[in-house]
């Protein structure tokens, strides 16, 4: 996947929420967190009971998580990284909404 533009008045947002995760997660007891600043994927997830293994992941991947469904599940490393949060509506383009109204206007509305 590539990588997703933000548009800056989102990147705070993002930076806060990011934040936030990274202090709830640290605060699970069966879930150790590391953050790396120089790695393509720079968040290490691992299980405190097993260290041997673990996950990384990127920031786009590590937001997506659902760390409500995560403590439901018995707040494991394993249970985070299954987890997923729903996904976002999809914001629709000014481009075609400005596109559906000039041709709602025109009378090329097919509806």
């Amino acid at each position: 996947m590539g990588r997703r533009f933000v548009p800056v008045r989102d990147a705070d947002k993002r930076a806060i929420e990011l934040y936030l995760m990274l202090r709830a997660v640290e605060q699970m007891p069966l879930v150790k967190l590391r953050v790396f600043k120089d790695r393509k994927d720079p968040i290490y997830i691992q299980d405190k009971n097993d260290l041997s293994d673990g996950w990384a992941m990127t920031v786009d991947h590590f937001l997506q998580l659902s760390l409500e469904q995560a403590n439901a599940e018995g707040g494991t490393a394993l249970a985070l990284i299954c987890s997923r949060k729903k996904p976002a509506r999809p914001r629709i383009p000014q481009t075609e909404v400005d596109r559906a109204v000039e041709k709602f206007l025109s009378g090329d509305d097919d509806e």
